[in-house]
């Protein structure tokens, strides 16, 4: 035997013997070498490479034990088959230790320029979309009043060869203001113009700017700008409505707002009255914090359970184009990702649409567990993001927090048919099916895409969405389902077993339109909406065009408006549902549909709910178990946008 096979036969004995035990010690300061014990710590990363090695001679668990302190990630921890087994592993908080998994990086060393304002040098070469100062998320320099269009300018040709294109045609090359509103700015291809229409909001990036007399032009980054400016319905622009325009370090001129220049590798801060040389401040960097994804359909990832760890500051440059950057949805976290000749996005089969990456995401993968941990400061539009081929999944007992998108997606646009391989390829698309959401406490969610409901599913099956509780969402709280009855195309068959229960959800539409506190979409067979408790939101419970075969019961709804609808069937396509036994103040609805039938409707127009009604409120909202992830006081609300950029409210 030589003794290089010696020495790696040693090694391997020796890392046996190491970690032979259940369960692996990890801390901030572990080291690599180190057994793994409670008394010698090792590393995340050696933890993992020792789980890859056991997976598939595990007689029993895992557990891989945090100890508190900060785990700072430049980027996502892959786990895959090499992490799964037969059986599992926990990666958890050692007893009332707090780990935090960070993808965010500690900035000091800041210069006082003069006044208020701070700067600092940052090593990273893209946008800088978030910002944290002592906990705290600042936003970007931006407007503080929103600016009016002037119209649109230019085209923007598309061949229709493209790979992001499905036919020939044009987009809107820029956006003119007012020379007077808008000044030029030194690095335009860093701004963004915001912009809402009802239920839709849109975030544009900009790639350079031109004066024209007392015409200044926003000229878009594309094809990604003509992509945004091609979609119909409430997908369109309006050129003369107001924009918010932000990011530049000519409008740093408000306590709180940053600035980074990418190119200079400098960030500026106007601050807010802090001693920046004592001051914690976090930049996020790393593009995500965990993905979970195995090969495909026949080779998932699984069995793997993350309890009791705080996840922060992850970074996501918005959806990407060819280079070109945006956010542009149809609805909810649906976004559009390819050109469209006339707008139309139905008959695509909805591959013409995409979902953000998730702070945490997951496909090819099965029984995973995120069992009582916190997502605070989150900066993508998801915060766990289930988006492909996931069974058998839990999300439970989860702390949701300062997230700019949502807490939880399940699913895909273009699961409306699988296997089609536009996406994910034949052997990777599968649907999401068997998986329960539950009492986890949501607040301050989708606090920059505000388009986006706090948990949203699309095509899945046999999903479980319930007693959570979840307020002061910008749009809706709770959406289930795509596909619509004017689509022009069948509906889909694979979204049913479908359940919405025992939800306590409310004071939602603070910023857009239309929607629904609970909102559902499509035909999906033995599905229900029981026992929640909505309030304060227009249209509470609406199955939008297309729904079917709902069975909506023993509800209670909570309105003081006479004019907000607590159920909205619209339109003959809404057709098969069932709404029985359900306690509603202002019993205002609307049914034009086909085969409902609408029973047993208890109507209050006092302060006072019945003995009934009571119950069903009490029972609603997280369970006894998890009432301790429920704050002593409600979280201060955060605002990163002018207060009132928002929609009329249409129903006052």
């Amino acid at each position: 035997m030589k003794y290089g096979q010696l020495v790696i036969l040693l090694f391997m004995a020796f890392a046996f013997s190491t970690y032979s035990q259940q369960e692996i010690h990890v801390s901030p300061a572990g080291n690599p070498k180190a057994k793994g014990t409670l008394e010698s710590p090792t590393t995340i990363q050696q933890a993992l490479k020792v789980i890859a090695r056991k997976s598939k001679s595990m007689k029993s668990d895992i557990t891989v034990y945090l100890h508190g302190g900060t785990y700072p990630l430049t980027s996502p921890i892959l786990l895959n088959e090499a992490h799964s087994g037969k059986n599992g592993f926990d990666i958890k908080a050692y007893k009332n230790e707090i780990p935090v998994i960070s993808g965010g990086v500690k900035v000091t060393d800041w210069e006082n320029t003069g006044g208020n304002i701070y700067k600092v040098k940052l090593n990273r070469n893209t946008k800088l979309r978030s910002l944290f100062v002592n906990g705290k998320r600042m936003r970007m320099a931006g407007t503080e009043t929103p600016i009016a269009g002037l119209g649109d300018w230019g085209k923007f040709e598309i061949r229709g060869t493209e790979a992001w294109a499905f036919g020939p045609g044009s987009g809107i090359e820029g956006i003119k203001f007012s020379s007077s509103d808008l000044a030029l700015y030194q690095n335009p291809e860093d701004i963004e113009l915001v912009q809402f229409n009802i239920w839709t909001e849109k975030i544009l990036c900009a790639r350079e700017m031109e004066r024209f007399g007392d015409t200044t032009v926003i000229k878009l980054q594309q094809p990604y700008g003509a992509i945004a400016t091609s979609m119909a319905w409430a997908g369109k622009i309006n050129y003369e409505k107001h924009f918010v325009i932000r990011n530049a370090l000519e409008l740093l001129d408000t306590p709180g707002e940053f600035y980074f220049d990418k190119n200079t590798q400098t960030l500026y801060y106007y601050s807010n009255g802090e001693d920046m040389s004592k001051a914690e401040v976090i930049a996020p960097r790393a593009a995500g914090l965990i993905k979970i994804q195995g090969s495909s359909t026949s080779s998932r990832a699984g069995n793997i359970k993350f309890e009791g760890i705080t996840f922060s500051h992850n970074d996501w440059q918005l959806m990407e184009v060819a280079g070109s950057h945006g956010f542009a949805g149809i609805q909810s976290l649906g976004l559009a990702v390819k050109y469209i000749p006339g707008g139309n996005w139905h008959p695509t089969k909805y591959n013409s649409t995409d979902v953000p990456k998730g702070a945490i995401e997951v496909k090819n993968a099965a029984n995973i567990s995120f069992v009582r941990n916190r997502f605070e400061r989150i900066g993508s539009a998801i915060a766990i993001n289930m988006v492909n081929d996931v069974k058998n999944a839990m999300v439970t007992g989860n702390y949701f927090h300062d997230l700019l998108g949502n807490a939880v997606n399940m699913g895909h646009p273009q699961h409306y048919e699988i296997g089609d391989g536009d996406l994910f390829g034949p052997d990777e698309e599968g649907l999401c099916e068997d998986i329960v959401v539950s009492n986890n406490y949501l607040r301050n969610v989708c606090l920059d895409f505000r388009q986006v409901e706090g948990i949203t599913a699309f095509f899945v099956a046999n999903t479980k969405i319930e007693h959570n509780d979840i307020e002061w969402t910008p749009y809706g709280a709770i959406t289930c389902g795509w596909w619509w009855g004017n689509a022009g195309i069948p509906p889909s068959k694979l979204a049913k077993n479908n359940h919405i229960r025992f939800n306590k959800a409310g004071n939602t539409h603070q910023v857009l339109d239309d929607g629904g506190i609970i909102y559902v979409l499509g035909e999906q067979p033995n599905s229900t909406i029981e026992g929640n408790y909505v309030f304060n939101g227009p249209r509470c419970i609406y199955p939008d065009d297309g729904s079917a075969y709902w069975t909506i019961t023993k509800n209670v709804v909570g309105n003081p408006s006479y004019k907000w609808m607590w159920l909205h069937l619209w339109t003959k396509r809404c057709h098969d549902i069932t709404a029985r036994d359900n306690y509603v103040k202002n019993n205002l609805l609307m049914d034009n549909g086909t085969n409902n039938i609408i029973e047993n409707t208890h109507s209050f127009r006092e302060d006072e709910f019945s003995a009934e009604a009571l119950e069903i409120i009490n029972n609603a909202g997280i369970e006894e178990g998890f009432q301790d992830i429920i704050p002593a006081a409600e979280p201060e609300r955060i605002n990163i946008f002018p207060k009132e950029f928002k929609e009329t409210d249409r129903f006052h």
